[in-house]
């Protein structure tokens, strides 16, 4: 690579860390949803999903868990796909039905639920920011 192209690419990256914008392929094991948003998640999720996936996340016979095996189905892809899954599909009697805020809320409880650490900032809404964030399944250390 080229001292012009690697000067590039290094402008390039500081122009993203400077508007807060994740690096491509942060994963959610690096605090990308702060401790606030997950709190305010705890609480959507209360109101609008226990009935369903139980108080513990765990589910039930008809309704899956929202933590430990749900962590493969998910493990290693973007988060929107998760955003874009819960902003369609939930809450089951009546789909599309929450924010985007309150859906990016119920990603970050999801997330610290299944230990990945908060951060100093919220999880973003937004399509192209949450296609670069990764959802990291807990390490050997977890």
């Amino acid at each position: 690579m080229t001292a012009r192209a690697l000067a590039g690419l290094a402008a390039a990256s500081a122009l993203v860390l400077a508007a807060g914008v994740p690096a491509w392929g942060k994963g959610s094991r690096s605090g990308v949803y702060s401790a606030a948003q997950a709190s305010e998640g705890a609480r959507v999720y209360a109101a609008q999903c226990a009935m369903c996936h139980g108080a513990r996340l765990e589910g039930t016979v008809e309704t899956p868990g929202l933590v430990g095996k749900f962590v493969a189905r998910w493990a290693d892809r973007p988060l929107a796909d998760l955003f874009d899954y819960v902003s369609q599909a939930m809450p089951q009697g009546s789909p599309g039905r929450l924010s985007p805020q309150d859906n990016a809320r119920l990603v970050a409880f999801i997330l610290q639920a299944n230990g990945a650490p908060a951060g100093d900032r919220p999880l973003p809404e937004d399509d192209a920011t949450l296609r670069r964030l990764v959802f990291d399944p807990a390490g050997p250390e977890s």
